[in-house]
């Protein structure tokens, strides 16, 4: 066998490997699509030709952002008191009020609670997380503020109920404030 042989030989070998690792690639593509949520082309009917119409083109259908279950989404608020709203019903809250530290009402979801916020920003600046009625407070550190979220829960909030309602705060404060 000569050197054309040879590299004939040795094309045909790699072109062979190729396509056996396209082949592969395809496979576990197809079954990455099997795993994944949603629905899944019918790609036999579009091979055979016998699925939509002819000489059209498969298009993905669109994509929904990924949500936990209970998780605001703020773009379909209408207000600052909405979204409070949303996160009341979201931790199970009687109401939940958010004030600066000196006592300053930033926004509440029951009305004509000026002198609730000025009462429990004071509470929370002396240290008391808690009070006697069940009120949980949390400060939530924003623009170089400290913002209090008074909270009255049906029942006491875990920690890491705490910890996502905090970060709830700090998302409706990014978007409204």
């Amino acid at each position: 066998m000569d050197s054309t042989g040879i590299i004939q030989m040795l094309l045909v070998i790699i072109t062979v490997t190729v396509i056996a690792g396209f082949a592969g690639i395809l496979y576990f593509l197809s079954k990455i699509c099997e795993a994944l949520p949603g629905q899944r082309p019918n790609v036999a009917s579009r091979v055979a030709g016998t699925g939509g119409e002819p000489g059209s083109v498969a298009r993905p259908a669109p994509i929904k952002p990924v949500r936990a279950p209970g998780e605001i989404d703020l773009r379909n608020m209408g207000s600052l008191e909405e979204t409070l709203g949303a996160i009341s019903e979201k931790y199970s809250l009687a109401s939940f009020t958010l004030a600066t530290a000196d006592g300053l009402l930033i926004g509440s979801t029951k009305p004509g609670c000026e002198d609730e916020a000025a009462r429990y920003s004071h509470l929370y600046t002396q240290g008391r997380l808690h009070d006697e009625t069940g009120a949980e407070l949390l400060g939530v550190p924003y623009r170089g503020e400290t913002v209090v979220g008074i909270a009255h829960p049906s029942e006491h909030l875990s920690a890491e109920q705490m910890s996502t309602l905090e970060q709830d705060i700090r998302d409706t404060l990014q978007h409204w404030v």
